[in-house]
């Protein structure tokens, strides 16, 4: 009876044996072709399996992460991370099944650049060792947008003479291309409109190049972006009389105005001297009663330029000869001569 009872458990085994042959392994039987999504959409893993029974499981691991270690993500349609993206789960997988095979989808929502990466759909077999696991890797490729490095400078500062290098640099999937233009749309200073790459080098600053230059990413993700840079170039006063000479009468209640302009960077301080005819001496001028001094600026100047003045009143003979606009700041000095004479016999 032992016997009998024996050999029927044998048979058994092999019914069972030869039905799981019959089944076939599990295997993964489609390519996973690169999965290309741009940045804030939802992207969509698939994985098209055979033959897979319990306990086998479908796994979907994440190989490229910013600490290094493989994320599991699932197994089978149970989610192992708790993510949490705008109120919704990371990650989904949803199981759709036709004719004798099974697709496992991986769901990304919101996808973002630290979301791509290699990604490696496994099945696991609990009596197989790990190496023969069927297995298939596929890269999700995430398209964005430019944006700027934080360290990018804002404003430089440079004295004239010198050469100057402005950076730009940008992240974004496809590395983004960087043109370098001028905000009011004139000539670089290299006589370009414009200069490709992140890197731009003037040689030889001059007071011209101040202002503005911008920057800008595009890599075809929109929207593209901008950045923009102060160019500051510091110089020595520069000082040019108005009128090299200025007539008037004496004695007639006249008046006469003497003008300087003054370009400096810093800006610059800016007195008048007369020149003693007896000592040869110059003297600060100060106002009052006998002279006032003003400084004006225009919109239609630029930010380094002011309009200097020194009003005589009632002009008399001893106010004719030579006057000093003299401007200074840390850099140096510069001076401007107006003569004034008498415009009467």
């Amino acid at each position: 009876m032992f016997e009998l009872l024996a050999g029927f458990v044998c048979m058994i085994g092999i019914i069972f044996i030869t039905s799981a042959n019959a089944v076939g392994r599990p295997t993964i039987v489609a390519d996973n072709l690169p999965v290309v999504q741009r940045q804030g959409q939802i992207a969509y893993l698939n994985c098209v399996v055979t033959n897979v029974r319990s306990p086998a499981q479908v796994l979907w691991i994440k190989r490229t992460t910013p600490t290094g270690d493989p994320l599991h993500i699932s197994s089978d349609e149970t989610i192992r991370v708790g993510f949490v993206v705008g109120g919704r789960r990371k990650y989904e997988v949803m199981k759709y099944k036709y004719d004798n095979r099974e697709i496992y989808q991986l769901i990304i929502q919101s996808v973002t650049e630290t979301d791509a990466g290699n990604y490696t759909c496994q099945i696991f077999l609990p009596y197989d060792n790990y190496k023969e696991w069927p297995q298939k890797e596929m890269d999700l490729i995430v398209f964005t947008p430019p944006t700027f490095k934080p360290d990018n400078p804002a404003e430089i500062q440079a004295h004239s003479g010198h050469n100057i290098t402005l950076v730009c640099e940008a992240n974004g999937y496809p590395l983004p291309n960087i043109t370098w233009k001028r905000n009011d749309r004139g000539p670089l200073p290299n006589g370009e409109f414009q200069e490709r790459g992140s890197i731009y080098t003037i040689y030889g600053i001059s007071v011209t190049d101040c202002g503005k230059f911008m920057c800008t990413a595009d890599n075809e993700v929109k929207p593209p972006a901008s950045f923009t840079v102060q160019l500051d170039v510091t110089f020595v006063p520069v000082c040019i009389a108005v009128q090299d000479v200025v007539g008037q009468g004496q004695n007639q209640r006249f008046n006469a105005k003497l003008e300087c302009l003054v370009a400096a960077n810093p800006r610059a301080e800016v007195s008048w001297y007369k020149k003693n005819r007896a000592t040869k001496e110059r003297e600060q001028i100060h106002g009052g009663d006998k002279y006032n001094l003003d400084e004006q600026y225009s919109n239609y100047s630029k930010p380094f330029e002011r309009w200097y003045t020194l009003a005589i009143k009632t002009v008399q003979r001893n106010d004719y000869g030579d006057y000093y606009c003299v401007a200074r700041n840390k850099y140096g000095e510069n001076q401007a001569k107006v003569t004034l004479f008498s415009s009467f016999g």
